[in-house]
């Protein structure tokens, strides 16, 4: 163990030929050598220690990590057992058996806040519960008026102290306690015909002590696994007394730390089944790619004689596509009880044969056999193709023998491998096209009915994902026959996460081995139960709960049990916590690298070694992309690297859904998160819960769009544009293109002008084949309707012309899941106008433009156009159009947009402070200057930026409108800044102070991220420049979390408490509150602070003290005693400035305008790293649908490469605003652009996210007028990750570019334009000039 990365993975393999036969018992090659050298240091924790024990919890099962279950069955595959064969082979639902009771529904219930709050001896039939109340099972405590959701990422909701459960908030002693009470009658068949009565609890979190008539059945923990006890003994007939306990958190909640919701109650179905005295307890059923099936099943004696002749008889039929149905025929959320579909009426018996049973003791037989099943059609997710298998238990080997019981199976032949440094499904390389998927609904939390989860399917195969990841608990078993019936990928996952106990050797729960029967027995349950599903790939020990003895133990149990699947851990490494940019050391106790968040970067590099060794490991991202918010930026640029390397397999985005619970407030619905619930002290890791490709009603968004598109399996490129030759690439990893139907469209502004079909095509899964375009001669302006001809004139030749390429699906799919014409894949090829010389503009006759000047205005009145610019700001104050005011608020510059949450996440909003305010406080430079050109006038003004940068403005007003060009040019970074981030480099020693941890030392020479420090200055604006005297406050990056980069300030500490001579120590401990701690001062004197200038730090205590080397180390301190003159004295250093996340304009437009038209991307909001899924077309809508709202509000809306965008109002009476980029000075072909119904301002966030004002976008007040923006540019989202990591730098906005852009504001009215000629009408003015 812990050895380096290497070759020895090749030897495991799932189903390959170097772990030996399939179902063999032999553990993997290296186990057996490995099983002395145990991980060192382990730790072997107390159950007291130095922890004290709170009251009741001493000598409690529920706070032994020993105690996982007590009385409860061996947990076994999940199926039904009917009484007849005939029910079996019909798909009978389990309601149609008479051995299966329901008993979901209304139970009496009883909430205690404390866990010494359940009444004594509830369970007692005798005990009086008519005053209770009552409580839905399946149903959540806190969603049905009991408690509150508490929402944490990292953090326990309890404090850290192993086993033992203290509650974070004001009453320590808070663990909420569930008394649940029912009656039920049991069938009298069931007492008549002696069957075993079986009681069956499929999750209740996050453990339960159950009993029936006053006997107790038992204990069981793992809040996402079923518990059967056995009830037989303790019923009666009539009616009896079910009785169970359920406790919010115990020792099992320490590990089920997963980022979720923290909820509790029996969240899954509850019903009673009999079974035969001898009844088959287990089954497991192998079935791999050779066709050959293979079945065991163990068989309950109940201590009785093995009857003579006892057959366990085999039939498998093929079957349709038929869908389980999505709601139950009764009441509960699965009758079924998830077993496989039947056979359908075209199914055929493929074959059929007879398990002997021989008896092993009194208790247990066994029965095992083997068929080759010739021409066996493979399972995949891109053609899952199913087979039933229907086991009889009965007396003799004969079809028409009596059976005792009959279940059935999905059975689906597929072999999983690793070879040669490839993961394999049926000797094909895959592509995982993941995501992972937490169950939540945002009525019932933790309970997720079928048609919710077959809705989820549903989606994830109608946007190209392939494969799902359960993170992190075992599903609803019904999931997985989703899964198997309609083709998915399914990583199985333990319900193991102890991130809140750290990583480290010596704290994680994972090297601990006081928790190891708790891993184990997390880890064989849960394979037991989910052990026959097909969709299954890999089994995942745990998710970011450490790594250590624990996790070698249960790899090495799985590689044993199970060697047709493989098995994977993302935590398998010996460093505590993983990089984005560099590869971990890869421990032994994973068959494949599952990283999380990697960059791309990183894959790069991974590729760069491993590429070509057939004795690597496959690298499948288990979490990339994380989609918090507006976010999945780079997602693009993540596949371009996948696809250039096969070691490369693909990932998990993170992840589904968006976490939230709709609530309502103030007489508005919202979706909450964390911090939304509770009093003052409810531990919260606020909306980090919310970062889902969909909202937490499964309505799609933008992000979802883009990762269908990047992810589509059919790709298309150009190989002649001009002769209309396209390849396209089969990306499947099985199916040829022989079900998809190709077509093609032209557009010309957007506006389809020919269309038509493609020769259908039958490449193979990898190939590629040329087609050609039928594309028409040129000139393609001769084919515009007649109203482009009108409307355009002589600039109809100047049209954009765009082939679109579409593949779609010829017939409906997956049992009718995805219909025909589903549309799998497209791409867009630009292809020029018509011609390349732009016409001279058409020779008006315009009335000269008037200026007049008063003492704040410079107005131009040119026909029905007058335009105000104010002499203050400089700024374009009011624009009218026939008397008619347009603006209500002056276009004024813009550098900032609301924070997202990948911006908060990498501390930007901080970083990038000084563009927070710098449009609105920007300053006139000089006078502005004003130019007479008869029929237009030109008003032109500079802007000083700050220290920041300077920017230009002018403004040609005409009877066509207002042209506006704009400059901005950024400054040379030589002046410091308040907020800004600088190097502090000793003029002793020439080391640059770093930051680890709390740690604060001046070591190393060069200059990197964890030297950065942020310098700001008292009452103060960002990006001021910095002054001698100035007040200041010292910030440092001291790490991060999952969720957050953590900030503390520089602060010495208390006079008097330091070493003596040396001084008082300084570390970063601080409150990062920009509090003032140091006074600047510039060795040279007074003036403010450039880059070069020495400095010194001297403490605001008034002590004298200043920030100096103390030790050869580079360790600092607050001294008077400085041990030379230049110990105290540092050199301000900094790199480029901040970029500005935006460079451009906003505005605001008067009450009544509804809807906007634009040609750009679309139809949904595009960003620079996010727009592959948003293609050039005229899109029309209401300008309220073009706000994206996020759960919480931030920057959205965005219209990349925006050629021009029309507002308008209702009523042709009313003029609108036309927004024309002008094209030879657009970058990119058009401008950002967009139009709310909203102010901007409530998308945005102040320094602290938690202290927004509208925290919630159901919050958000619509106004009458309409907010607008105009950019040259917008940094990209980002997509990495949420905690650190900005945009890919290319995204960004570089410091030494300068832009300069110009677009035209037209006011115009559409009196009398057929509604037909109304977009050609609009393309018009913007080509006007």
């Amino acid at each position: 163990f812990g050895s380096s990365f290497g070759p020895r993975h090749s030897s495991r393999t799932a189903g390959g030929d170097l772990c030996g036969s399939r179902g063999s018992s032999t553990p993997p090659f290296g186990v057996s050598e490995a099983l002395p050298a145990l991980l060192s240091p382990l730790r072997h924790a107390s159950m007291s220690g130095d922890i004290p024990v709170p009251e009741g919890q001493e000598g409690s099962e529920w706070f032994d990590p020993k105690a996982v279950g007590r009385g409860r069955e061996l947990s076994r595959a999940h199926y039904f057992a009917y009484e007849s064969r005939d029910l079996a082979i019909d798909g009978a639902s389990t309601v149609d058996s008479y051995r299966y009771l329901d008993l979901n529904g209304d139970w009496k219930f009883k909430w205690s806040p404390q866990t010494t709050g359940a009444p004594e001896n509830f369970h007692q039939p005798t005990f009086d519960v008519s005053a209770w109340g009552t409580m839905p099972v399946p149903g959540n405590w806190e969603l049905n008026g009991h408690g509150f959701p508490i929402y944490t990422n990292i953090i326990y909701s309890f404090l850290t102290e192993p086993p033992f459960v203290k509650y974070r908030g004001k009453d320590p002693t808070y663990n909420p306690t569930g008394a649940y009470r029912r009656e039920f009658d049991v069938p009298a068949a069931w007492i008549d015909e002696g069957l075993e009565v079986f009681l069956h609890i499929g999750a209740a979190t996050c453990g339960c002590r159950v009993w029936v008539n006053g006997a107790e059945l038992g204990f069981s923990t793992d809040s996402k696994m079923p518990t059967e006890f056995k009830m037989t003994p303790h019923i009666r007939r009539g009616s009896n007394t079910l009785a169970v306990e359920v406790r919010c958190w115990a020792a099992g909640a320490y590990l089920e730390d997963q980022d979720m919701w923290w909820l509790a109650g029996i969240t899954r179905d509850v019903f009673a089944f009999a079974r035969p005295v001898q009844y088959v307890r287990d089954v497991e059923v192998r079935a791999g790619a050779d066709g050959l099936l293979e079945v065991e099943a163990e068989i309950a004696l109940a201590s009785r004689p093995l009857p003579a002749g006892l057959t366990l008889r085999c039939e498998l039929y093929s079957r349709g596509r038929e869908a389980p149905e999505p709601e139950p025929k009764a009441r509960g959320f699965f009758p079924f009880w998830c077993t496989a579909p039947a056979p359908s009426q075209d199914s055929r018996m493929v074959c059929a044969f007879a398990l002997p049973i021989t008896a092993r003791t009194g208790d247990v037989a066994v029965a095992k056999g083997k068929q080759l099943c010739p021409d066996v059609r493979l399972w995949s997710a891109e053609e899952p193709n199913l087979y039933t298998l229907v086991l009889s238990l009965q007396r003799s080997a004969s079809e028409s023998s009596d059976v005792d019981e009959a279940l059935r199976v999905s059975v689906g032949f597929r072999t999983v491998e690793i070879r040669q440094g490839r993961l394999l499904l049926n000797g094909r390389a895959l592509t995982i096209r993941g995501v992972n998927r937490h169950e939540h609904d945002p009525n019932t939390g933790h309970v997720i009915s079928r048609s919710s989860m077959l809705e989820d399917v549903r989606m994830m195969k109608a946007n190209n994902f392939n494969a799902v990841r359960c993170s992190h608990y075992p599903n609803d078993p019904f999931w997985y026959e989703l899964c198997n019936e309609y083709g998915l990928y399914v990583v199985g996952e333990a319900n193991i996460e102890s991130h809140g106990c750290g990583f480290e050797w010596d704290k994680t729960l994972g090297n601990d081995t006081l928790w190891g029967e708790a891993h184990m027995a997390r880890v064989t349950r849960f394979v037991e139960r989910d052990k026959n599903h097909p969709c299954i790939l890999f089994w995942s020990l745990a998710n970011e709960a450490g790594n250590g003895i624990n996790h070698h133990r249960t790899f090495m149990w799985l590689k044993s049990r199970d060697q047709t699947r493989v098995v994977q851990y993302e935590h398998a490494r010996l460093e505590p916590t993983w990089a984005t940019d560099t590869i971990e050391t890869i421990d032994n106790n994973t068959d494949m690298f599952v990283p999380m968040y990697p960059s791309h970067v990183k894959l790069e590099k991974y590729a760069a070694l491993y590429e070509g060794s057939p004795r690597s490991l496959p690298l499948v991202m288990v979490e990339y992309a994380h989609a918090m918010g507006n976010s999945l930026g780079g997602f693009q640029d993540y596949w371009d690297v996948i696809y250039r390397h096969g070691v490369l397999q693909g990932g998990f985005i993170w992840d589904w859904v968006d976490q939230g619970i709709l609530t309502q407030k103030g007489g508005k619905s919202f979706f909450a998160y964390g911090g939304d619930f509770g009093g003052e002290g409810t531990p919260s890791d606020g909306n980090f819960c919310i970062n889902g490709l969909v909202r937490p009603d499964r309505t799609p968004g933008p992000l979802l769009y883009e990762a269908k598109k990047v992810q589509q399996p059919v790709h298309f490129e150009a190989v002649s544009l001009a002769d209309g030759r396209i390849r396209v690439l089969n990306r499947y990893d099985f199916a040829s293109l022989a079900h998809l139907d190709f077509s093609w469209s032209l557009t010309a502004d957007g506006v389809e002008i020919q269309r038509g079909a493609l020769p259908q095509q039958s490449a193979a899964a990898g190939l590629a084949v040329e087609v050609t375009v039928p594309l028409p001669a040129r000139p393609w302006s001769r084919l515009l309707p007649a109203a482009a001809g009108a409307r355009l004139g002589t600039r109809s030749c100047c049209c954009e012309y765009h082939l679109t390429v579409y593949a779609q699906r010829r017939d409906s799919a997956f049992g009718g899941l995805l219909p025909a014409g589903h549309q799998e894949a497209w791409e867009q090829f630009a292809l020029g106008a018509d011609s390349a010389t732009i016409p001279s503009p058409e020779i008006r006759t315009n009335p000269d433009a008037v200026v007049s000047q008063d003492a704040e205005l410079i107005t131009i009145a040119a026909g029905s156009v007058v335009a105000s610019v104010a002499k203050s700001s400089g700024c374009l104050k009011s624009l009218s159009f026939g008397g008619q005011q347009l603006f209500a608020k002056p276009l004024v510059p813009n550098f900032w947009r609301p924070v997202t949450d990948n911006d908060y996440g990498a501390n930007l909003q901080k970083f990038m402070a000084s563009w927070r305010n710098a449009g609105l406080e920007a300053s006139v430079v000089g006078q502005p200057s004003v130019e007479s050109k008869g029929a237009a006038a030109v008003i032109s003004v500079r802007l000083g930026i700050g220290a920041l940068a300077e920017m230009a403005l002018s403004y040609e007003v005409s009877a066509q409108g207002v042209r506006v060009t704009a400059s901005f040019e950024p400054s040379s970074a030589s002046t410091a800044t308040s907020g800004s981030t600088v190097f502090l480099r000793s003029a002793a020693t020439e080391k640059t102070i770093d930051v680890e941890g709390t740690n604060v030392r001046a070591r190393w020479g060069d200059i990197g991220d964890w030297q950065q420090l942020t310098i700001s200055a008292e009452g103060a604006s960002p990006g001021a420049p910095l002054k001698h005297g100035d007040k200041v406050a010292l910030e440092a990056v001291t790490g991060r979390t999952a969720a957050a980069l953590v900030v503390h300030g520089i602060v010495p500490s208390a006079r008097g408490t330091g070493p003596g001579k040396q001084g008082d120590p300084v570390w970063a401990a601080g409150t990062p509150s920009k509090k003032a701690v140091w006074k600047l001062l510039r060795v040279a004197g007074e003036g403010q602070v450039g880059k070069g200038d020495e400095v010194k730090f001297e403490a605001l205590d008034g002590s004298g003290r200043q920030l100096a080397i103390a030790s050869a180390e580079g360790s600092l301190a607050a001294t008077t005693t400085a041990s030379s003159a230049k110990a105290a004295v540092w050199k301000i250093e900094f790199q480029e400035a901040a970029p500005p996340p935006r460079v451009g304009l906003r505005g605001r437009l008067v009450e009544g305008f509804e809807d906007v038209t634009w040609l750009g991307r679309g139809p949904h909001e595009a960003y620079v790293d996010r727009q592959s899924s948003a293609r050039v077309g005229l899109w029309s809508a209401p300008i309220l649908e073009q706000t994206v709202k996020y759960v919480r509000p931030q920057e959205n809306g965005n219209k990349l490469e925006t050629r021009w965008m029309a507002l308008e109002r209702q009523g042709d009476s009313q003029p609108g605003l036309l927004i024309a980029a002008c094209a030879s000075e657009a970058p990119g072909g058009g401008l950002g652009m967009q139009c709310h119904r909203y102010n901007l301002d409530d998308f945005d966030g102040p320094e602290d996210k938690d202290q927004q004002k509208v925290r919630h976008a159901g919050e958000l007040e619509q106004q009458l007028e309409t907010d607008f923006c105009i950019d040259a540019a917008q940094m990209g989202v980002g997509g990495i990750d949420s905690w650190g990591s900005r945009p890919l730098p290319k995204h960004m906005i570089p410091m030494n570019r300068r832009y300069t852009w110009s677009f035209w504001l037209r006011p115009f009215s559409l009196n009398e334009v057929p509604p037909e000629e109304r977009s050609w009408a609009l393309a018009g003015l913007a080509r006007a000039s």
